[in-house]
């Protein structure tokens, strides 16, 4: 009951609440649904037929029609990357060999990018960007809090056998590896005593990873300590902390999941990598057979068997040859070409917000750095997966965007205001600006 009155709640911020306080709570509520996906956390205990997200949504497209505002940030190349990526995908699907089965795919995608481009316009303050990673780290920790108490309480391994909202394991395990670095940032951000909850968070994601036993959440957690090292503000303290951790992770993991991981056969591990190889090569043949426009949406895994994978049906299982085949090297260059300006855009935020002591500019920093963790995670585990419409790293993608427009709209703002402080000191009859100064 409590969880029904806590969705009603939420549902009635987003969507009256968009019009009696600020449009900018639709988009927090959206993107807090989307990442908990509470209609799967929560089944037991929410009706099925209660489009929760898709009330938010509307209300917030409203909002933005409705109420236009004149303060919104300028777009970034990183913002228009990706809508020229989401119109391109519009066209391939049109394009689709198969479009009844490209259509379930183009739908997800087209709410992706029809909230992307109502959020940009929606979010003009570093304080929003931030709520925004406060809140999705909120989330997942949330998640690996009820994945841990049911293994822990129930001895269920629930997220490995089911994965999670509608993922499966190797990309519930991928999710929540992407709240490690927004935790330990959001940590970094916060001066009061609750940031100490995001650090404690921490343990429980890794552990809730561990439980999906996905290998590539792992790897991708690993190739981002490094970044945590070279971004951090609190070095000391992150060394302190690594130590532990490493210490305590085998001595919390339960038996099972130490049997798991130290038991896996290199027959299990070949058998995998054999699979992934072929569907690689069948995706790399069907994208030179189809350059520019690919097959269509989740269209090449109807002719991968054909191409040489080992199966009917078989999934790419890498986010880039799963673009390329579907949506054609074209597209791929459109998606490398998303990452890599958002990639700047988070570069040029934190340049901007690095030399500043005050508590938004902080924010900004710890934003641009917990963003840019989670984008390395994600990419890392995406070469094994096929992610498409998982909306978490376009949530990544908007909140780096949106902190380099807002960070150029401050500095714009600041200087303007330095100008006019610089103006009004100039007596209005000055001598040396009259124009009757006799020389």
């Amino acid at each position: 009951m409590k969880q029904l009155l806590f969705m009603i709640a939420v549902t009635l911020a987003g969507t009256v609440g968009v019009y009696l306080y600020h449009p900018f709570l639709g988009v927090a509520v959206y993107y807090l649904f989307a990442v908990l996906r509470p209609q799967y956390m929560w089944k037991w205990s929410l009706p099925e037929d209660v489009s929760w997200s898709l009330y938010v949504a509307l209300a917030t497209i409203g909002a933005v029609l409705l109420k236009p505002s004149s303060r919104g940030i300028r777009f970034t190349q990183a913002h228009w990357s990706v809508l020229v990526f989401g119109v391109w995908i519009a066209i391939t699907f049109l394009l689709a060999h198969d479009r009844e089965v490209a259509y379930p795919w183009f739908f997800e995608y087209l709410k992706i990018f029809v909230m992307f481009a109502v959020s940009a316009v929606l979010i003009h303050t570093v304080r929003q960007v931030w709520v925004l990673m406060v809140l999705t780290a909120l989330a997942l920790g949330y998640i690996s809090y009820e994945v841990n108490y049911h293994y822990i309480v129930n001895h269920y391994l629930g997220i490995y056998r089911n994965g999670y909202g509608g993922l499966d394991n190797n990309g519930a395990g991928l999710m929540l590896a992407m709240g490690v670095p927004l935790c330990y940032f959001a940590w970094e951000g916060i001066r009061g005593r609750w940031r100490w909850l995001f650090l404690a968070l921490i343990p429980v994601l890794i552990h809730a990873v561990l439980m999906t036993y996905s290998r590539g959440a792992m790897v991708s957690l690993i190739a981002v300590v490094s970044l945590f090292f070279l971004r951090s503000r609190r070095r000391t303290w992150l060394l302190v902390f690594a130590v532990g951790l490493a210490y305590l992770l085998p001595l919390l993991a339960g038996k099972e999941i130490r049997a798991r991981f130290f038991s896996i056969e290199q027959n299990e591990i070949d058998e995998s990598a054999n699979s992934r190889r072929k569907s690689w090569a069948a995706a790399w043949a069907i994208a030179k057979d189809h350059p520019v426009f690919g097959v269509g949406v989740r269209n090449a895994n109807l002719l991968s068997h054909r191409y040489g994978a080992d199966m009917e049906g078989r999934t790419i299982h890498s986010q880039y040859l799963q673009t390329a085949a579907d949506n054609g090297i074209v597209g791929l260059g459109l998606y490398l070409a998303v990452l890599g300006s958002t990639w700047w855009s988070l570069r040029q935020a934190r340049r901007r917000a690095r030399a500043g002591t005050d508590q938004e500019s902080q924010q900004a920093y710890a934003v641009c750095c917990g963003v840019e963790g989670a984008l390395v995670v994600f990419c890392v585990g995406g070469a094994f997966l096929s992610l498409e419409v998982f909306e978490l790293p376009y949530l990544m993608f908007l909140l780096g965007a949106q902190v380099h427009g807002v960070m150029q709209l401050r500095e714009e703002q600041q200087r303007v205001g330095h100008h006019l402080a610089v103006l009004e000191t100039v007596p209005l009859f000055a001598p040396s600006l009259s124009p009757f100064k006799i020389v």
